[in-house]
C-alpha cells in the first residue's frame, strides 16, 4: 500500500484525535489565514466560514504576502494572523511570518511538524504531530487541520460518519469509468468553494489532470464550453433549487456528475453539523484512484516535493 494511500484511509482515525484540539475564536478580534497550496485552500475554506459566523477573517497566500504585501489594514491590538503549513518549513509561509512579526502581529502556527521553523517563530501554535504525513501530497492532514480549527462551528466527533463516507465514496468512484475520464471539474460556493480548490488540487498534484473549479453558477459563463462527454463534475453542492438545475444541464452537455452533499451521490452533512471535513474525502480518493488508472505513483508527483523551498 502506498503512503499516500495509507494516509487517506487513516482520516477517520485521524478524526478521533481532533476534538482535543478544537480551536476557539474571539468575536472581538479579526484573522487573517496565510499559507500555500492545500494549506491556503484551508485557509479559504476556515475564512469564509468565520466570516459567515461573525467573527471578522480575511485569507492571503503566503506568496502575494510575501511578493506584494498582499494585506489588508491590520490592527496589531486585535488581529491575529494564522499560519498553515503542513511541514513547518515552506519558504513563503516563514517569510511571510517574519513580515507579520515585524508589523506588531499575534501570530498562531499550524503544522503536523515539530521542532519547524513554524514552531519556532510563531507566538503560539497547533502541532498536529499526530496527522504527520509521509506523502508529499496533502491528504488525511487537510482533514485532521480543518476539523480542528473549525472549533465551535464543527463540535461533532466525525470518525465514525468519515469511515461511513469514505466507503461511499470508494463505491461511488468505483462506478466512474476513470480512464475515460480527462477533464475534472469542481464546484461550490463559500467555504465549499475552498473544497473545490482542493479538490483540483488534489487531481493536479496525483493524476496530472486538466482541472478547472469555479462557483457552480458562474460555470455557465464561459467555462462550461469545455465540457465533453470525458468530463466530470464534483459539485460540493448547497442543495439549492438552482444546483439542481445546472446539474441536469452539465448532464444535457455529456458530463458525469458527482454530487457531494445531504442528498446526491455522496451523503455529506445533517441538521447537526456540515460535516465540512468528510466533504474532502471524496477528492482525494478521486485523486488517488485517477492517479491509479494511469498508472501513476501518487507518493511520486511530478516535479513536487513534500516543502516549497525558495
Amino acid at each position: 500500500m502506498s503512503a499516500t494511500e495509507r494516509e487517506i484511509n487513516r482520516a477517520p482515525a485521524l478524526l478521533n484525535q481532533t476534538p482535543r484540539m478544537k480551536a476557539s475564536y474571539d468575536k472581538g478580534r479579526r484573522y487573517l489565514f496565510v499559507g500555500c497550496g492545500s494549506s491556503y485552500n484551508l485557509g479559504y475554506t476556515l475564512s469564509s466560514v468565520l466570516n459567515r459566523n461573525g467573527i471578522p477573517s480575511f485569507v492571503r497566500s503566503a506568496g502575494s504576502v510575501l511578493a506584494v504585501h498582499n494585506l489588508p489594514d491590520l490592527n496589531p491590538e486585535t488581529d491575529i494572523a494564522v499560519l498553515i503549513s503542513r511541514t513547518g518549513e515552506s519558504t513563503e509561509t516563514v517569510l511571510a511570518l517574519e513580515h507579520l512579526r515585524k508589523i506588531g502581529l499575534s501570530t498562531i502556527g499550524v503544522t503536523c511538524q515539530r521542532d519547524s521553523s513554524i514552531v519556532k517563530k510563531s507566538e503560539r501554535a497547533y502541532l498536529f504531530d499526530f496527522a504527520y504525513e509521509e506523502s508529499v501530497v496533502m491528504t488525511g492532514s487537510f482533514v485532521a487541520i480543518l476539523d480542528a480549527l473549525l472549533g465551535p462551528f464543527q463540535p461533532t466527533n466525525l470518525s465514525e460518519r468519515a469511515t461511513v463516507v469514505l466507503e461511499d465514496s470508494k463505491r461511488a468512484i468505483a462506478r466512474l469509468d476513470l480512464t475515460h475520464l480527462n477533464h475534472f471539474v469542481f464546484l461550490g460556493f463559500n467555504e465549499l468553494l475552498g473544497l473545490s480548490k482542493e479538490g483540483a488540487l488534489k487531481l493536479q498534484e496525483m493524476a496530472l489532470e486538466s482541472v478547472d473549479y469555479s462557483e457552480p453558477l458562474e460555470y455557465r459563463h464561459g467555462p462550461k464550453s469545455t465540457l465533453t462527454a470525458s468530463s466530470l463534475v464534483v459539485l460540493q453542492s448547497h442543495d439549492t433549487t438552482y444546483e439542481k438545475d445546472l446539474i441536469a444541464e452539465l448532464k444535457r452537455y455529456g458530463a458525469q456528475v458527482l454530487v457531494v452533499g445531504k442528498t446526491g451521490d455522496i451523503i455529506v452533512g445533517s441538521s447537526e453539523s456540515d460535516e465540512l471535513p468528510l466533504r474532502v474525502l471524496p477528492v482525494l480518493w478521486l485523486g488517488y484512484q485517477k492517479a491509479i488508472s494511469k498508472g501513476l505513483n501518487p507518493d511520486q508527483p511530478k516535479n513536487l516535493s513534500k516543502t516549497v523551498v525558495i
